[in-house]
């Protein structure tokens, strides 16, 4: 009965050690979303904004300076915003991934 005592002893230091860890882990994807969430709202009224003011490039880079992307003609700001947009995919992955 010790042998059986002395694993059960172990697989609950185990289980409490991966029930912080979870609970850590769970605390900072939390904290990673709150971060992302607002960047992808902005992102995505921005991003409409730009596709209302298409065809006029000094107003569609006014906006996408809003976001802090610099571009200097139609294609970089286009490669910027993709750009953007995979960085947030990725992000909002990464956090799926720690869960």
């Amino acid at each position: 009965m010790k042998i059986i005592e002395e694993i059960l002893a172990d697989a609950q230091t185990l289980r409490d050690e991966l029930a912080l860890q979870i609970h850590l882990g769970a605390t900072e994807a939390k904290e990673e979303f709150e971060k992302l969430e607002p960047r992808l709202n902005k992102f995505k009224q921005k991003t409409k904004e730009i596709a209302d003011a298409a065809g006029d490039t000094a107003k569609e880079l006014a906006i996408a300076a809003e976001l802090g992307i610099k571009a200097n003609s139609g294609e970089d700001l286009k490669a910027a915003l993709k750009l953007t947009a995979e960085e947030l995919k990725e992000g909002f992955e990464k956090i799926r991934k720690t869960l």
